[in-house]
């Protein structure tokens, strides 16, 4: 295991929601939208992505922050592109009850019609590979827990890198494998 000192710089432990923690990301189609975003932030090297997981009402990640990006800046891209996303998916879809749910969260209406994320994200830096390795297990053991029981293993949640780290198939999109940092 690397020391303190040997560890990257930027890598982060991200959590953002659904707005009221609403069940909002439990369709395919939804996950679908948000792994492609995930995709296409790292595409763009905003960041490297070593770890997902896309839960019902929230996401937790863990990358590390690109050139000039922040986790501030990346979750203000990723959130403002999903929702543009998802928004359109329940217009084209007629889902006028969802809509409606969205409609009624928003805080100011002056600035946006509808909420889908709840506003800010929670970030914690990471500095050790200890550190490091506690989330990445937290984040695959996330669909097991038992409140949620949204799968019997963690490589057989499609919805998280899991699959990759256990060795038994790809994720849904390339990732930066988090072992060089162990």
């Amino acid at each position: 295991m690397k020391s303190y000192h040997s560890f990257p710089k930027n890598v982060y432990f991200i959590t953002t929601s659904a707005v009221y923690h609403a069940h909002i990301f439990q369709r395919d189609v939804i996950k679908r939208i948000l792994i492609d975003s995930l995709n296409t932030g790292r595409f763009l090297g905003q960041y490297k992505l070593f770890a997902f997981v896309i839960m019902p009402n929230h996401v937790h990640l863990l990358l590390q922050a690109q050139a000039n990006h922040t986790p501030a800046t990346i979750m203000r891209e990723y959130k403002k592109s999903t929702a543009n996303l998802i928004l359109r998916h329940f217009e084209c879809e007629g889902n006028t009850e969802v809509l409606w749910d969205l409609a009624e969260a928003v805080k100011n209406p002056n600035r946006k019609n509808f909420a889908v994320w709840e506003e800010g994200f929670h970030v914690r830096e990471i500095y050790t590979a200890k550190f490091f390795l506690q989330k990445l297990n937290y984040i695959h053991q996330n669909p097991l827990q038992e409140h949620w029981q949204l799968a019997k293993t963690p490589e057989s949640y499609l919805w998280s890198s899991a699959r990759f780290y256990a060795g038994v198939g790809r994720s849904l999109i390339p990732l930066s494998d988090a072992r060089e940092f162990m």
